[in-house]
């Protein structure tokens, strides 16, 4: 067996292969003839024959729970031998079958065979995916195979056949009415916190979601009055229950707030509103959370819980600047703006140029207020349409069940998703040329994207962008004003004074200065018990892992069972799932513990 170390991420283009499959195809005797050689080596066990007869020479594996109770990127045929020696036997990994497969050419000098197959663990069920390309030896060889945690053998989900079956005869009680004490405590009744709740309930783990408003949705209600989902309805739907068909590509966020709360009620999720939990200390015991909720009327209860789920989200930079009290007019932080209404006949700067300062200052600016926005730093800009239409397009999402399109998204591993990320860049950027270049001309500094990669770490951490809702053209016709190339020195009495030593008049300054760091709010539950560098990193990427930090994990050995999950809506209706069949797992026993080869 080769074991030569793995070459910097590249995309098996045709030059890359040195050849380019025969004109006629046939996807599926392809895969079949491919999984039963890679079923024979993994039965057999044969990591050196299954490795060079299965594999193409410079191969990826992206394990997403299923053999490493982690997720896991492993490059090279050196770290996938190693990585099979020791996890085939440990897991009993076997039981491969073919279900589909397809032939996809995503470019025209890169062609592959989509090979779908189901697989089992001693414990688990999963499904995979790889995928060949046709190699010099006129071989089809997997250069990616995914293997993906869909459940629990012992212990499947409450849906389709595994539903209850029992007529009701009169006696249903809404399950979110149960007062037994939870084992799992989620903190955050927002996307995230629903959806791991709706995921649990499926799973039959007892939960109870805190929210520390009084409504289910209230932090969507509460937000910019004209703030809509910035991504398209069809990749945005929650777990179990799909939006309406007939709703809107850009779903208002008072409409998605009344959706939260009926997706509450319509799945039972236990949650308690105008609750926050305002402590959290590990039991004497050292086996469970204590947990002080407090009510907004003041009174407490203590709740002892197996796991803590933190799902409030990333907080918003309360950015302070020197001057601030000095400063005779207003002062609104973009978490807290919801309407430009109450400063028509004032002049108002934005300090910030991602999603929040344009929604603030568009509105402004329809409003005839005098608007500058601020923007130290440039801005990776794409257009909804046609740019994030393209990104996103409807007949990729609408014509398969969703999770068939989630499976397929996050099969990829990243490093090779970057490498398909720059060439839709590029695309990206021909699209928008007549709007970056007015952008430009009005003193607006855009980017191509972080590594020139244009959307897509912008997207992955949700911040850090702007999706075109009208704003750009305001900038383009001189409606809002730009600032742009200086930092903030400070504020004055009358207003703001850059680094540059000029000055502009403010009645009103919006500080739209994006997120924070997700880990100061477990910190801050926490009680300061451990410090912020004892945290591991939430988000970011691990170059040395080619994965994400931290999230959809728990936070052993600083916080064993407290787990971090926030993310945009596609991150968290799928790792929803992978966050309860952990949690499921440890509270039953099947859980092994991280591979840490």
């Amino acid at each position: 067996m080769s074991s030569t170390s793995p070459s910097s991420p590249t995309l098996p283009t045709f030059d890359v292969l040195g050849t380019t499959p025969p004109e006629s195809v046939d996807a599926v005797a392809i895969a079949r003839t491919w999984s039963d050689l890679f079923a024979a080596g993994i039965t057999s066990q044969d990591v050196d024959t299954l490795i060079n007869d299965a594999l193409h020479a410079d191969p990826w594996w992206r394990d997403l729970f299923a053999l490493t109770w982690d997720i896991r990127t492993f490059h090279g045929r050196r770290e996938i031998s190693r990585f099979l020696a020791d996890r085939l036997a440990a897991t009993h990994f076997g039981g491969i079958e073919f279900l589909k497969a397809t032939y996809q050419t995503p470019y025209p000098d890169l062609a592959w065979v989509v090979v779908s197959f189901t697989f089992t663990t001693d414990v688990a069920a999963g499904s995979g995916e790889a995928r060949l390309v046709y190699c010099a030896d006129m071989e089809w060889r997997a250069v990616t195979v995914y293997t993906n945690l869909e459940g629990l053998r012992a212990y499947p989900e409450c849906v389709g056949p595994h539903r209850d079956f029992n007529p009701d005869n009169g006696g249903w009680t809404p399950g979110a009415s149960s007062t037994e004490a939870p084992d799992v405590l989620i903190i955050g009744a927002g996307l995230s916190g629903l959806s791991i709740a709706a995921r649990l309930n499926a799973l039959g783990v007892s939960n109870l979601v805190v929210e520390a408003d009084e409504r289910v949705g209230d932090n969507w209600r509460k937000r910019h009055e004209k703030l809509s989902l910035h991504g398209p309805i069809w990749q945005s739907h929650l777990p179990y229950l799909p939006f309406p068909a007939t709703w809107p590509v850009f779903v208002p966020a008072k409409k998605f707030a009344n959706w939260l709360e009926l997706y509450a009620d319509a799945l039972e999720i236990n949650v308690q509103t105008s609750t926050s939990a305002i402590s959290i200390r590990r039991s004497d015991d050292m086996q469970k959370w204590d947990v002080t909720l407090q009510r907004s009327d003041g009174s407490q209860r203590l709740l002892s819980v197996k796991h803590v789920v933190v799902a409030v989200g990333w907080p918003f930079k309360r950015t302070t600047f020197a001057g601030q009290d000095d400063f005779a007019g207003t002062i609104v932080h973009s978490v807290d703006f919801r309407s430009a209404a109450p400063y028509v006949g004032k002049k108002v700067v934005v300090i910030g140029a991602c999603s929040s300062a344009h929604d603030a200052a568009s509105d402004c600016a329809s409003l005839g207020i005098d608007v500058t926005m601020h923007q130290r730093s440039r801005t990776f800009v794409m257009s909804i349409n046609p740019s994030c239409l393209r990104a996103i397009p409807s007949e990729e999402w609408e014509t398969a069940p969703i999770e068939d399109v989630d499976r397929s998204k996050f099969a990829l591993p990243i490093p090779l998703a970057k490498l398909f990320a720059k060439r839709a860049a590029s695309l990206t950027r021909s699209d928008d040329q007549e709007m970056l270049e007015g952008l430009e001309k009005a003193g607006y500094r855009t980017s191509n994207g972080e590594e020139d990669l244009g959307a897509f770490w912008h997207l992955l951490r949700a911040k850090g962008h702007y999706l075109d809702r009208g704003a750009c053209q305001q900038i383009i016709d001189g409606k809002i004003k730009i600032k742009s190339g200086v930092d903030v020195e400070r504020f004055t009495p009358t207003g703001v004074r850059f680094s540059d030593g000029t000055e502009l008049e403010a009645d009103v300054i919006v500080v739209a200065t994006g997120y924070d760091d997700a880990r100061l709010v477990i910190r801050d539950l926490f009680s300061g018990a451990v410090s912020l560098d004892n945290i591991p990193q939430i988000w970011g990427f691990d170059d040395a892992t080619g994965e994400v930090h931290g999230i959809f994990r728990d936070l052993t050995p600083a916080l064993p069972d407290v787990w971090p999950f926030l993310g945009g809506l596609v991150w968290a209706r799928w790792f929803s799932k992978h966050v309860a069949l952990q949690i499921k797992a440890k509270l039953v026993g099947l859980y092994t513990g991280r591979y840490e080869g």
